[in-house]
């Protein structure tokens, strides 16, 4: 394998990290502050930013490489980052409550 395809995968991976760490950043503050709004949104732009710095560290690389690897990198993260945000979007909708009901055990009234 070639410095590239390395680099591809890492990439990839990076991508794909900010969906685990936007989703522990909500279910941590939710599950702790009990609001739910202002915490999803902070979390898909964690996200969003994740995969931003991604494509941008992308377009410094694989310049040298070549314009089609660099727009084929291009569409790969924006691919990568939507698909992220939508699943993550999901993935808290459908978590909302449980979350919400482990902070009101916490705190009981």
């Amino acid at each position: 394998m070639s410095e590239a395809d390395y680099n591809v995968i890492f990439y990839t991976l990076y991508l794909l990290l900010g969906l685990p760490i936007s989703y522990k950043y909500a279910k941590f503050t939710v599950t702790h502050t009990g609001m739910v709004l202002p915490h999803f949104f902070v979390s898909l732009m964690i996200n969003l930013c994740v995969g931003a710095v991604g494509i941008v560290g992308w377009i410094f690389f694989s310049v040298k490489v070549s314009r089609a690897f660099t727009l084929g990198g291009i569409y790969l993260g924006a691919w990568i980052t939507s698909f992220s945000l939508s699943i993550l979007l999901a993935l808290l909708l459908i978590k909302r409550k449980s979350m919400l009901q482990t902070f009101h055990c916490k705190w009981p009234a």
